[in-house]
């Protein structure tokens, strides 16, 4: 899930008491790009005696073969990571680069296109020491009136393909397995679903392909449940997984009011946690 540290709407001190409510045993917090709100979010996880993974969403380079342009968005979970390995502080420091340069540059194109918007009025409503990103541009639309939904603003303006879309450099899978590593964790990809690849092509599966390639730089598994990941999905990445041998894990991919997802929205098992903790602590 996320917090205010990146794009969700609650702060990550109030998240443990709110998982403890919706009748969940265990929680990752995984902030887009940084682990700003860890610290606060394992304290008050320990008060609320109820199990807690320390966590990052981080941005990757999608073309893992060098193949070419992929119009879907890779993102790799690291689990189970210390905070404070200066790995994660150097790299969080770089994406954080990446986007305060990106930012600007999507709104200019907006305000092209007399879609008049300014970026202090994106970063009001980040918050303070709020990852700003193009969730919040996206939020900043809808509030305006000219777009009806995040996934609307996404599709006609923010998103690949879009009219304001500006791409970031972004780190190699390589460098975010390898780090990710080097902090403890585990590395898994995340909602393989927004890829956006073809569930087969002539030439083979293409997921299993980009999962395989990943695997070969050091991949520990696949988030095979999530709230956008339909039962046809999940079985095919969970089948995925077990041809590959590979971990599995899942979440709700919670945002706060952000978005319509409710906490706890993906039912995943105790027994995901549990393997996914023995396998760090052997790590």
């Amino acid at each position: 899930m996320h917090s205010t540290a990146s794009d969700g709407t609650d702060n990550p001190a109030d998240l443990p008491r709110l998982c403890k409510a919706a009748g969940l045993s265990a929680f990752a917090l995984t902030d887009h790009d940084t682990v700003a709100g860890v610290a606060a979010c394992a304290a008050a996880a320990k008060k609320q005696k109820i199990d807690f993974v320390p966590g990052i969403e981080l941005s990757v380079n999608p073309d893992v073969d060098n193949s070419g342009h992929r119009e879907g968005t890779l993102h790799l979970l690291g689990l189970f990571v210390d905070p404070t390995h200066p790995w994660l502080g150097e790299i969080t420091q770089t994406l954080a680069k990446a986007r305060a340069q990106r930012n600007p540059e999507i709104i200019a194109k907006l305000n092209d296109q007399g879609v008049r918007i300014a970026y202090d009025e994106v970063v009001d409503l980040a918050g303070p020491g709020a990852t700003v990103g193009r969730p919040h541009i996206a939020q900043v639309l809808v509030k305006k009136g000219y777009v009806k939904s995040v996934h609307e603003a996404f599709a006609k303006y923010v998103g690949p393909g879009g009219a304001a879309y500006a791409r970031r450099d972004l780190i190699s899978a390589k460098q975010a397995i390898d780090g990710v590593h080097a902090a403890g964790g585990l590395a898994l990809l995340a909602h393989p679903v927004q890829l956006h690849l073809p569930e087969e092509t002539r030439r083979g599966e293409a997921l299993g392909h980009l999962v395989g390639r990943l695997k070969a730089q050091g991949l520990d598994g696949i988030e095979t449940r999530h709230s956008d990941h339909a039962p046809a999905d999940v079985a095919r990445y969970e089948a995925l997984a077990d041809r590959l041998n590979l971990l599995t894990t899942g979440g709700s991919d919670y945002h706060g009011s952000r978005k319509s997802i409710a906490l706890g929205a993906a039912a995943v098992p105790r027994a995901v946690y549990e393997r996914l903790r023995d396998q760090a602590q052997r790590c």
